[in-house]
């Protein structure tokens, strides 16, 4: 199965990717495909690789700045069909072991945190919705808060995304970004007096940095889901070309080993 593996000593993570051989492109997501049964079958490849699919809890994000933890008593939410999903969170985080969590995103950035002291293991969706939330912020605060995140430990992986020379915004959310309670100028380019460039991973990033991860710990993606069409999901792309089959998304997933 094409994608990007993180494979830890404690927690295993990865990001799947585009595959135009693969049914519905390789999309994960029930919500957002062209075909319910190639989802189904992209799932059950992945299965063999990761954990069964009775162990998997995914979520239905709706852009919003909610975190949620998973335990056992979440098992099989969201794995076998959209309407079981735990619904309305953007963040999942979890510190059991063969539970595999993750989230969707084509042109949103996927974050995943990984501290294996603890061990906890944390995924997130953020576009700018979930950035001007500062969904990120809230839920790493809230890890610290509970002693699951240490911030010197913790490694952050980044899943492709709309890199900056792709993410063009409007003035109401450059006012939006602008209004966080951070120094948000570095990450806004202007272009005119209607739009602007956004680096969302770079704000994400700060806000991670600000919490005391390391920058060394902070690994962005290089990959534009607008430009790489070959391994990368992107609605802005199908809304300008009118591609079809509909977009998918890529799945950031992780998972706590069974300790030895």
């Amino acid at each position: 199965m094409k994608k990007i593996v993180w494979n830890q000593n404690i927690i295993y993570g990865a990001t799947t990717l585009k595959d135009a051989q693969k049914p519905d492109q390789n999309n994960m997501a029930l919500h957002v495909c062209n075909d319910p049964k190639g989802v189904m079958k992209n799932r059950f490849e992945l299965e063999k690789e990761t954990l069964p699919l009775d162990h998997w809890a995914l979520p239905w994000q709706k852009h919003t700045a909610n975190y949620y933890r998973v335990t056992k008593n979440d098992l099989t939410k969201g794995a076998y069909d959209k309407e079981s999903s735990i619904m309305d969170v953007d963040a999942l985080y979890t510190t059991e072991p063969e539970i595999l969590i993750g989230v969707f995103t084509a042109d949103c950035l996927g974050i995943l945190l990984i501290d294996e002291s603890t061990p906890c293991l944390c995924v997130i969706h953020s576009g700018w919705k979930g950035s001007v939330q500062m969904i990120t912020r809230k839920t790493v605060c809230h890890l610290i808060q509970e002693g699951l995140l240490h911030p010197e430990n913790t490694k952050v992986f980044f899943s492709p995304s709309l890199q900056v020379s792709s993410l063009e915004i409007g003035m109401e959310v450059v006012e939006q970004i602008q209004d966080l309670p951070m120094d948000s100028r570095p990450f806004i380019h202007p272009l005119s007096k209607e739009k602007a460039l956004f680096d969302n991973q770079g704000l994400n990033a700060k806000m991670l940095m600000d919490l005391g991860i390391p920058k060394e710990n902070i690994h962005l993606s290089d990959m534009d889901t607008l430009t790489d069409a070959q391994n990368c999901f992107s609605y802005r792309r199908n809304n300008r070309t009118r591609e079809f089959p509909k977009c998918g998304e890529h799945f950031t997933f992780g998972y706590i080993k069974r300790p030895s």
